[in-house]
């Protein structure tokens, strides 16, 4: 229907209006079983992401197509102008596809997110990366902390942005970008990083006189135990520790299959 009045510029004639009401029953029965068959109603709005994209893209695609071979085979052409074929593809992919990441940013608190919390406390996060992105989610949840800034090391990182937040450049400016954002305290979510690089982001931020926060381990996280978001204060640990150890779940599951696990003595 949207198809139709684009085509016609808001006004449908009389005629055509007609014919497209006799005809949306089948292309809505098509478009039905063509979403149904590729798992479109399976999935979770809440955990929209790319792979469901690609399902909706490739779903709109052949709904496209068998439209018009559908009204084809019905003798139902006429009327039917061939711009809707092309129009009606694009208000579904972008209605379909809008929509989920619109309830996914919704539940994860994105939309509106200065507007709702404006009390939240202004931070910086020291790194860009994976364990950054999962952070940046966490606390959008929340009403404490307010991501005003990303530093981070990489070069190609400079002025790019991650869920919306900035990288306002390499971590060893952070004492210039808090005095300019009037942030007092910092996140370093860096578990991956090797602990030279962590301690020097610590000490970066300590020297610039802001409260430093850090994530929790990479080991914890993996395991479970802990969210990203399940801040606390820098600990000696974290300055006299060793490198994280890079965790591959899946070969220690495979090692685990085949051995005999001996706790406290016991098989």
């Amino acid at each position: 229907c949207g198809a139709y009045w684009l085509r016609f510029n808001l006004e449908i004639p009389d005629d055509f209006r007609a014919a497209m009401w006799e005809r949306l029953p089948w292309v809505v029965l098509l478009h039905g079983a063509v979403f149904g068959a590729s798992g479109l109603y399976r999935g979770l709005w809440r955990f929209a992401s790319l792979p469901d994209l690609q399902r909706i893209l490739v779903a709109v695609g052949i709904g496209a197509i068998s439209a018009p071979a559908l009204l084809a085979i019905l003798q139902m052409t006429d009327r039917v102008p061939r711009s809707v074929y092309l129009i009606a593809p694009l208000l579904l992919l972008f209605a379909m596809s809008g929509s989920r990441l619109a309830y996914r940013a919704w539940k994860e608190g994105q939309l509106l997110a200065l507007v709702r919390h404006p009390e939240a406390t202004p931070v910086l996060v020291l790194g860009a990366g994976q364990a950054a992105s999962v952070l940046l989610r966490d606390l959008a949840r929340g009403r404490e902390w307010r991501v005003v800034g990303l530093l981070d090391d990489d070069p190609a990182k400079r002025g790019a942005a991650l869920l919306g937040v900035k990288v306002l450049g390499p971590i060893e400016s952070v004492g210039e970008v808090a005095a300019r954002a009037g942030v007092s305290h910092a996140i370093v979510a860096m578990p991956g990083a090797s602990h030279e690089a962590r301690r020097r982001a610590v000490d970066l931020a300590t020297a610039a006189g802001l409260k430093v926060m850090t994530v929790p381990a990479l080991s914890d996280i993996v395991a479970g135990r802990v969210s990203v978001s399940a801040l606390r204060e820098i600990e000696l640990d974290d300055l006299l520790g060793r490198d994280p150890v890079e965790l591959d779940m899946a070969g220690l599951r495979g090692f685990l299959a085949g051995k005999t696990v001996l706790v406290n003595g016991a098989g």
